[in-house]
């Protein structure tokens, strides 16, 4: 029993962080109708930020305030540069562009930081008694951190979308661009704002995250590719829809690789990868994510 719950809490953690990576890239969605590669790679290069800030003496906290800071402003200028420029219909563009950000600050910042693995220092003491004991198993105050952020976050963006007139404007714009602009609504505004959303989360995720898996130009690799399967599987237009289905496909992680001997450690990916599949034959809108219906 003991395993057994150490299995699922370790797997819900693993969840909040693909939870909170697949709200990132349904911010973007949500708001523009693209899928953002890139999404993990500009939290690792605001995270890398954050360290620059901690090195330069600026504490934790108001260092990760710096990396939210600094993902605002990274999601306005590459929704302005690189995908403005592209009209909203270049969908497959836009999905290159993505690619090749991923593939260039990946790069920009192995040149900057090196590849070398980095300790980032976490928000809560992380000393041997730093825990709070949950029927036998252990939970770090960094890892209680992110939940409740997580919890804050998603509420803070269903009540945007829900009820608010920003909310409304976004989910026009998404729609019906064309209608959205005749009714006054400035849909490039829009979407620069989708994109800034997203990469704040992203912002704050990175340094979160960072301490529990050394801070090094891969860290977000895996990530993405659990987080684009929770987005899938929740469904792209649906906040809670993706985080929760993050904690699911965390816990089925954790359970499949821990007793399923021939998944082990080594195949728990595949895990996610499968749900992908049967997601995308199956419902290709996600549990929770709306049927989109169009007249013919």
């Amino acid at each position: 029993m003991d395993l057994l719950v150490a299995r699922l809490i370790d797997g819900l953690n693993n969840g909040v962080i693909y939870g909170f990576l697949a709200l990132a890239l349904v911010c973007v969605y949500r708001s523009t109708k693209h899928l953002n590669l890139a999404q993990g790679e500009m939290a690792m290069f605001c995270a890398f930020i954050a360290y620059a800030a901690t090195q330069a003496g600026v504490p934790v906290v108001f260092a990760i305030v710096i990396a939210i800071a600094a993902g605002v402003i990274m999601g306005g200028v590459v929704e302005r540069v690189l995908v403005r420029p592209l009209g909203h219909d270049a969908d497959y563009s836009i999905l290159l562009v993505t690619i090749g950000l991923f593939l260039a600050l990946n790069a920009t910042a192995g040149i900057i930081w090196g590849g070398e693995p980095l300790a980032f220092p976490t928000v809560f003491s992380s000393g041997a008694e730093d825990y709070i004991g949950v029927l036998g198993s252990r939970v770090r105050y960094q890892q209680l951190l992110l939940a409740v952020l997580l919890a804050a976050v998603l509420a803070a963006i269903l009540a945007l979308f829900k009820y608010t007139k920003l909310g409304l404007a976004m989910r026009t714009a998404t729609s019906n661009p064309e209608s959205a602009a005749l009714l006054g609504i400035r849909v490039n505004r829009i979407n620069a704002l989708g994109w800034m959303m997203a990469a704040a989360v992203g912002g704050l995720l990175g340094p979160l995250v960072a301490p529990g898996t050394t801070l090094t130009t891969y860290m977000m690799f895996t990530f993405l590719i659990y987080a684009a399967a929770a987005a899938t599987l929740g469904g792209f237009d649906s906040p809670g829809g993706a985080v929760l289905a993050g904690l699911i496909i965390g816990v089925l992680e954790s359970l499949i690789g821990g007793y399923v001997s021939f998944v082990g450690s080594d195949l728990k990916l595949a895990v996610a990868l499968v749900l992908l599949l049967i997601v995308l034959m199956v419902r290709p809108s996600g549990l929770f994510g709306s049927r989109r219906v169009e007249r013919v």
